[in-house]
């Protein structure tokens, strides 16, 4: 049995965001890891929530919001760019399908290269030349993932982000949130010990 649900899936989102990592090179796989990845992250802190809302202190739901430590957090939360992207990312991802990303390729060339002597001429290179290779590329290979499209998903209220999510690298958006979210939880459990 999972004693700590909230930390389980911090854990979760953590293992995600290694496996997108490992698999930048799949367009699908790494699709599949960014939607796990969102989903658990976003979870965090409704498993919060449930663990902690009984703990003294912990804070009580008061209509849409909460007061006492969670609500200071949530607060906190709510003015955090990356937070709302993270949400609405969430609800793009379950109701309307994979979120859409693109990626940064490059293709490597080699060329074959000769020395000659000076004043050897053409003729006689070529006379020693046995093979000739042409130029081949080599397999693309994604160095870079970006969120793309992102005014397909954030609402009125969240337009004037577009432009920081917009071509934004995914690796380094989802770090910032699993780190914001792993202070969150360790706070949390030194605050509240592990309910």
């Amino acid at each position: 049995m999972i004693k700590n649900p909230t930390k389980h899936t911090l854990d979760r989102a953590k293992n995600h965001l290694s496996r997108m990592k490992e698999t930048i090179q799949d367009d699908e796989v790494f699709s599949f890891y960014l939607s796990d990845f969102v989903q658990a992250a976003r979870s965090i802190t409704w498993h919060m929530q449930k663990q902690y809302g009984k703990e003294d202190g912990f804070g009580k739901k008061n209509g849409d919001s909460w007061d006492g430590w969670y609500g200071n957090k949530e607060a906190e939360m709510r003015k955090i760019p990356y937070l709302r992207f993270l949400n609405k990312t969430r609800s793009f991802s379950e109701k309307e399908g994979p979120i859409p990303t693109g990626a940064t390729r490059e293709i490597s060339y080699s060329l074959s290269a000769y020395i000659v002597e000076e004043g050897q001429t053409a003729e006689e290179l070529l006379a020693e030349t046995i093979e000739f290779f042409p130029a081949i590329p080599s397999e693309p290979k994604t160095i870079e993932r970006f969120f793309c499209d992102v005014s397909s998903y954030l609402d009125k209220g969240d337009k004037s982000y577009i432009s920081d999510f917009e071509k934004a690298d995914v690796i380094d958006t989802c770090e910032i949130i699993i780190n914001f979210l792993d202070k969150l939880v360790n706070d949390c459990e030194e605050t509240f010990g592990m309910a």
